[in-house]
C-alpha cells in the first residue's frame, strides 16, 4: 500500500500586514493621535496668547516715559523683554531723581530675574556707576571688574575698564591704571573707547 502523502503546510505571513497591525492597535493610535492634537492646540493657544502679550507689553512699554509707567509694565508683563527693558529704565529714572539705592535695588530684581537678557552688562554697570557715586570705590571698582572679566565681549566691557582705571588712578595707582588704559587701546581697536584711552596714556606719560 503507497504511504500517504504528507500534507503540506503553509508558510506564515511574515509580511508587515497594515490591516492587521490597524485593528490589533487602534485604540492606542487614536489615543496617541488624540494626545498629540491636544499638545498641538494648546502649544498653539499659547504661542497666539504670548504673541499677544508681547504685542501688549511692547505698546505699553513704548508709551511709558516716567517711574509709574515703568513700573505698570513690570506689574503687568512680568517675564517680557519689554518688562525687562523697564525695569533698566525705571533704574535709570530712580537714579536721575537722586535715589540710588532703589535705582541699585531696581537693577539686582532684573539681574536675578532676566539673566539671560542681553542688557544684562549694562545693568553691573550702572550698580557700579551707583557705587561710585555713593563714594563705595572699592565696591565699584569689584564690580566695574566683573563687567570686564564676566562679560569681556559685550558693549560694556570698554567702559568698565575706563572706569576702573579712572578709579585705580584716584587711588593713586597710575601703573595699574595705564596698563587698563593699553588694554582697552588693544583690546578694542575699534572702540571710541580706545581713542579715549589712549589721549589718558599719553597723559599720564607726561
Amino acid at each position: 500500500m503507497p504511504p500517504s502523502p504528507t500534507p503540506t503546510t503553509t508558510p506564515a505571513e511574515t509580511g508587515f500586514d497594515p490591516l492587521v497591525f490597524w485593528i490589533q492597535y487602534r485604540s492606542k493610535i487614536l489615543l496617541l493621535a488624540g494626545l498629540f492634537a491636544v499638545a498641538l492646540t494648546v502649544f498653539a493657544l499659547s504661542e497666539y496668547i504670548r504673541q499677544r502679550t508681547n504685542s501688549s507689553a511692547q505698546q505699553l512699554f513704548g508709551a511709558a516715559n516716567t517711574a509709574d509707567g515703568y513700573r505698570e509694565v513690570i506689574a503687568k508683563y512680568s517675564g517680557t523683554i519689554s518688562a525687562g527693558n523697564a525695569h533698566l529704565m525705571l533704574a535709570e529714572k530712580l537714579r536721575q531723581e537722586g535715589k540710588l539705592d532703589e535705582s541699585t535695588a531696581t537693577l539686582r530684581t532684573f539681574i536675578e530675574k532676566y539673566p539671560k537678557h542681553p542688557l544684562l552688562s549694562g545693568a553691573w554697570t550702572s550698580i557700579a556707576a551707583n557705587l561710585e557715586a555713593q563714594g563705595k570705590a572699592d565696591e565699584a571698582l569689584s564690580t566695574y571688574q566683573k563687567v570686564s572679566t564676566s562679560y569681556a565681549n559685550s558693549f560694556s566691557a570698554p567702559a568698565a575698564l575706563m572706569a576702573q582705571a579712572r578709579l585705580l588712578e584716584v587711588k593713586g595707582k597710575t601703573e595699574e591704571a595705564r596698563r587698563i588704559f593699553e588694554q582697552v587701546m588693544t583690546q578694542y581697536q575699534e572702540n571710541a573707547a580706545a581713542q579715549q584711552a589712549a589721549q589718558e596714556v599719553r597723559r599720564l606719560k607726561k
